[in-house]
């Protein structure tokens, strides 16, 4: 935690680094035909509200809350911003501008959405201010010419991609580097529970339909409990003859919740 940053309501932002990887660019070359690459933050940790929460009470912000009150609270004020840009607001949190988005072709004017051709999500523009601030960061990079893994997007068939998985349903994973390989036994696709690692699952690669470098496809796991969760990729793969000697992984930076089915 940069505790320069959260020390005030309005924080004094300093120079700080952001370290970051960086990866191969498969559809980017140079005017003369050499690889190029792109950045990617490394992730330190997921953390939840509650981690926020924890931190302001640590640091005396929280105003005679517990940390609990001030998730509640956030809660309610998430509520409030949903209903608000689903019902064609923009609304400015400090942070940047929610609103909703609505992405895929309509073939004529007189189309209809569908959920099979179209998807809905909320959409996110950097405030002035907060542009500002990012001004006075920096970035060193940690590792470069990665051959990690990368996910770009992990898209659920049956829900549209909104975030959520189908225990059953058929899952598409594409990035760099993605084909599950090796002998080492942690290699897999997995599905990581944020909240109960036990209830984490592993797809061998035998299970896995379409496994190349660009994109993985597969069935998700019946076996999933309700929950939130993450997307993860072991694997051994070299873009040589050889598989790697240590496995690589990669976490995909958002979460997918998955819902227990109606009774």
């Amino acid at each position: 935690m940069n505790i320069s940053t959260l020390s005030a309501k309005t924080a004094d932002y300093k120079s700080v680094d952001i370290p970051v990887a960086l990866y191969q660019n498969a559809m980017r070359r140079t005017a003369d035909g050499k690889q190029t690459y792109f950045a990617r933050p490394i992730s330190r940790s997921h953390l939840t509200m509650l981690d926020i929460a924890n931190d302001m009470v640590a640091l005396g912000l929280n105003e005679g809350l517990t940390a609990e009150q001030i998730v509640s609270l956030w809660s309610t004020i998430n509520n409030g911003v949903f209903d608000r840009v689903t019902n064609g607001c923009t609304v400015d949190g400090g942070l940047g501008t929610y609103g909703v988005k609505v992405s895929g072709t309509f073939e004529t004017e007189g189309d209809t959405f569908s959920k099979e051709r179209h998807r809905i999500d909320l959409s996110f523009k950097t405030g002035k201010t907060i542009k500002e601030q990012l001004s006075a960061f920096d970035v060193v990079i940690r590792q470069g010419n990665m051959a990690k893994p990368q996910i770009a997007d992990v898209h659920d068939l049956e829900s549209g991609g909104a975030n959520r998985l189908t225990p059953g349903g058929y899952l598409e994973i594409s990035g760099i580097n993605l084909a599950i390989c090796g002998t080492d036994p942690s290699v897999g696709l997995y599905f990581v529970n944020t909240a109960d690692d036990s209830k984490t699952v592993r797809l061998e690669q035998g299970k896995i339909g379409a496994n190349m470098p660009s994109r993985l496809a597969c069935v998700v796991p019946a076996t999933l409990e309700a929950g939130t969760y993450q997307v993860k990729i072991v694997t051994q793969f070299s873009k040589s003859d050889h598989i790697r000697k240590e496995p690589l992984s990669c976490v995909f930076d958002k979460t997918f919740e998955v819902v227990a089915p109606s009774v």
